[in-house]
């Protein structure tokens, strides 16, 4: 439910027909700047370890990149 939450967000801010690398590229940027950001502040005042971080944050930085080429293939 949540991924489809974020995706419909993510589509409607890309807008109409956005180009392969233009999307792909900004789902790295928010994958990145948004979510594992947030998720480093959160797992840093938990002390929670870098390789926790780095698979739970890599996880959502691969789905915003493939939100982008789907999007970008299906305009």
């Amino acid at each position: 439910m949540f991924s489809l939450i974020s995706a419909w967000a993510f589509a409607y801010w890309l807008g109409p027909k956005p180009e392969l690398a233009h999307a792909a590229r900004q789902g790295l940027y928010v994958g990145f700047a948004f979510v594992a950001a947030s998720y480093g502040i959160n797992y840093q005042f938990a002390n929670r370890s870098l390789k926790l971080w780095l698979i739970d944050a890599g996880y959502h930085i691969v789905q915003f990149v493939l939100y982008g080429v789907v999007l970008a293939l299906l305009s």
